[in-house]
């Protein structure tokens, strides 16, 4: 479809895979795997990076007012074709969200307030509004995630896609076992 390269800018965070998977610019994307390993704690986050489009249905979907139909759309297609996995080893925390152990599918939604969103998919989805920010001296062509070691068995993850990024911090929820930090033998 005609309308699939604008949409790859419509998922500001990560865009549908419909967009990533067609479209000229986005035929080849690289995918990116990270895992970080940090005390019982196993977290692996695996993405298809790609690139940035013209940007029309974006821009549309960003229009509080007349932008339902191009946000119906990048959702849609969204949860039919996730950007992603996530996986966790443990169960987390990320604000105000838990995260159980467990595999999921990783994509982006925009909200009628025209905010973004992380859902975790699985037997049910697990959603977050994400705090976006905006860096005017740093545009970033393709979708950046990129997954560190956090404090405490968790681990950090840093989204940046065009002039918009967020950091996410996901910790063990209250009885996982946190990262060995104790002194061992005598």
């Amino acid at each position: 479809m005609k309308h699939s390269l604008p949409l790859v800018l419509g998922l500001l965070m990560a865009v549908p895979a419909v967009a990533q998977r067609s479209g000229s610019i986005n035929r080849k994307f690289p995918t990116v795997s990270q895992t970080v390993t940090n005390g019982d704690a196993k977290i692996s986050l695996d993405y298809n990076s790609i690139a940035l489009g013209e940007g029309r249905t974006f821009t549309a979907a960003m229009d509080k007012a007349a932008g339902a139909d191009a946000r119906k759309m990048i959702n849609d297609s969204a949860k039919q074709n996730p950007a992603g996995k996530f996986t966790t080893s443990v169960d987390l925390v990320c604000g105000d969200l838990k995260i159980p152990a467990g595999e999921y599918t990783l994509f982006f939604t925009i909200n009628d307030n025209a905010e973004w969103t992380i859902n975790f998919g699985g037997k049910d989805t697990l959603s977050m509004k994400m705090t976006m920010m905006e860096n005017k001296d740093m545009t970033h062509k393709r979708l950046l995630c990129s997954l560190y070691a956090g404090d405490d068995a968790g681990a950090g993850c840093y989204i940046a896609f065009g002039n918009k990024n967020c950091m996410l911090s996901f910790k063990p929820a209250s009885g996982a076992t946190p990262a060995s930090g104790g002194k061992k033998g005598g």
